[in-house]
C-alpha cells in the first residue's frame, strides 16, 4: 500500500511539475492571498496553520508538526473581472480587459500547486511548487494610443502579462515539544511579455521605437531568496503563534525589457515578513489571525514615481538622464508597501467535514493621487476578499478540500500623463479544489 501511494506522488508531481508555470492572478497587490486550498479558504491564514504541507510555502515551521509523510495537491479556477477607462466628459473610453494568459476557457484560467514531505525523527523535509502571483491585462482597442491627442492604431492590443512561480525545497526542525523552526530556499521563476506600450517612448531616454520596450514576446527570469520560520503552542496547545521572513527573490534581468523596467530589466520579487496567531476555541472551533507585511519600496521598478501629470517641467521627477525608463532611477508603478490581515475559522463539524471560512483586506498599493498609467496594465487593486471552503476525509489518510474567494469590486481613479484623467475597477472570483494525502 505505501509503495502504491508513494508511485501515486511521483506520478502527480511530474504532472502538476509540468502544467505549474502556467500564468496567475494575484489580489494581495501582485501575490496571492495564501497558498494551498485550507489556507485560502480561511482567509489565506497560514503562519500558524498546519494541515497540509502547502502552508509550508508561507511559514516554513510548519512543515515540522505533519504527524506522517504527507502529499497534496490542487488547483483554483480564477475568474476576473476588470475594466478600464480613459477620457473625460463624453469622451470616455471604457475597455474590458481581457487577459492574454494560458485559459480553461475565455475569461477563466487554471493555477496548480503541489507539494510533499517526508518525517525523520524530530526533522521534516519536503518541498511545494507553488504559483506566487502576477497578473496582467489586455485591452484591445488599445487604450493608451485611443488617448493620444492624435489616435492611432486604436485597434491594437495593450497588455501585459506576469506569471511569477516558487518552487521551495524545505527542511523543519522540532526544537521541544512545543517550538518548531523551519528554512527555505525559495527558487523564483518569473515570466513576462508586454505589448501595445509603443506610447510609453514619451518616457525612455531617446524618445524613439525601442527595441527593448514593448512586443518582444516573452521572456523568463530565474532567481533566488530564502524563507524562515518559528512556530510555538502554548496554554495546552490552545494557543500557537508564528512568525516568518521572506527575503526578496533576487530575480536575472529580463534582458528583452531592459528599457521598460527600472535598473535595465530587473524585477526581483518582493520581500515580506509576518505574524499569526491562532487559538482553539473549543476542541472542534479554532480562529486564526495573520498580519503580513510587503515590501515592495525595496523594488526600484514597482516602487520607483511614475510619470508625473502635475508636472508643469515633465514627467521626470529630476530628469529624462536619471528617470528614464529602464534607468536605475527609471519611472516605476509608484507602489506603497501593503499590509494585509487576514482572518481565518475552522470549524470540525465532525469526523468527516471541517468547514471553513474567512476574511483577507489589504489596501491597494497604488496611490491614486499620482499618476495611475502604468497600474492600468496591471489592475492589482482588489482589497476585500471573502473566503469559505471545507474538507472531507475519505478514509483515515486521504481527504478532499474546496474553497471559494469572492474578491469585492474596486474602482480606482486618478490622473494619467496621457491626456486624460483614467480608472479601472477589479473584482475576482477564485474556486479552488485539492487532494491530500498521508503515505
Amino acid at each position: 500500500m505505501i509503495n502504491n501511494k508513494l508511485k501515486l506522488v511521483t506520478a502527480l508531481s511530474c504532472i502538476m511539475g509540468i502544467a505549474a508555470p502556467a500564468s496567475v492572478f494575484a489580489t494581495n497587490g501582485m501575490f496571492l492571498i495564501g497558498q494551498g486550498t485550507k489556507s485560502r479558504s480561511m482567509g489565506g491564514v497560514g503562519i500558524t496553520q498546519s494541515h497540509d504541507v502547502m502552508t509550508s510555502a508561507i511559514n516554513p515551521a510548519t512543515m515540522a508538526k505533519l504527524k506522517t509523510n504527507r502529499f497534496d495537491m490542487g488547483g483554483d479556477i480564477f475568474i476576473a473581472d476588470s475594466t478600464a477607462t480613459m477620457g473625460e466628459g463624453a469622451n470616455i473610453l471604457t475597455v474590458e480587459s481581457k487577459p492574454d494568459h494560458l485559459t480553461v476557457a475565455d475569461g477563466i484560467y487554471l493555477f496548480p500547486g503541489l507539494g510533499a514531505s517526508w518525517k525523520s525523527g524530530d526533522i521534516t523535509y519536503g518541498f511545494t511548487m507553488v504559483p506566487v502571483g502576477g497578473g496582467g491585462s489586455r485591452y484591445q482597442p488599445n487604450l493608451f494610443n485611443c488617448a493620444n491627442a492624435s489616435p492611432k492604431n486604436c485597434d491594437d492590443k495593450l497588455g501585459v502579462s506576469l506569471a511569477i512561480m516558487n518552487i521551495n525545497p524545505t527542511v523543519a526542525m522540532k526544537l521541544d515539544e512545543h517550538n518548531s523552526i523551519g528554512a527555505t530556499l525559495v527558487i523564483g521563476l518569473q515570466v513576462f511579455k508586454a505589448y501595445g506600450l509603443q506610447e510609453f517612448t514619451t518616457f525612455t531616454v531617446t524618445q524613439d521605437d525601442t527595441a527593448k520596450l514593448t512586443n518582444q514576446g516573452t521572456d523568463i527570469s530565474y532567481g533566488a531568496g530564502i524563507r524562515l520560520g518559528w512556530l510555538g503552542d502554548f496554554m495546552d496547545n490552545k494557543l500557537t503563534l508564528g512568525a516568518e521572513y521572506t527575503s526578496r527573490t533576487y530575480m536575472s534581468e529580463f534582458d528583452d525589457y531592459t528599457d521598460l523596467f527600472a535598473e535595465k530589466g530587473d524585477l526581483d520579487t518582493p520581500g515580506n515578513i509576518g505574524i499569526g496567531i491562532a487559538y482553539q476555541i473549543m476542541d472542534n472551533l479554532q480562529v486564526a489571525l495573520d498580519i503580513n507585511y510587503i515590501m515592495y519600496e525595496d523594488i526600484a521598478s514597482i516602487s520607483n514615481p511614475g510619470p508625473d501629470p502635475r508636472s508643469t517641467t515633465g514627467p521626470f521627477p529630476v530628469d529624462r538622464e536619471t528617470n528614464a525608463l529602464g534607468a536605475d532611477g527609471g519611472l516605476g508603478f509608484g507602489w506603497d508597501n501593503q499590509t494585509v490581515f487576514k482572518v481565518g475559522i475552522a470549524y470540525e463539524y465532525n469526523s468527516k467535514w471541517t468547514l471553513r471560512g474567512g476574511w483577507n483586506y489589504g489596501k491597494s498599493p497604488v496611490d491614486e493621487e499620482t499618476d495611475i498609467l502604468f497600474s492600468m496594465v496591471a489592475p492589482a487593486i482588489s482589497q476585500h476578499h471573502l473566503t469559505l471552503g471545507g474538507t472531507y476525509a475519505l478514509d483515515d489518510d486521504m481527504e478532499l478540500s474546496f474553497s471559494f474567494i469572492h474578491a469585492f469590486e474596486y474602482e480606482q481613479n486618478g490622473p494619467t500623463y496621457i491626456n486624460f484623467e483614467g480608472g479601472y475597477t477589479m473584482q475576482q472570483d477564485v474556486i479552488g479544489a485539492s487532494f491530500g494525502m498521508n503515505f
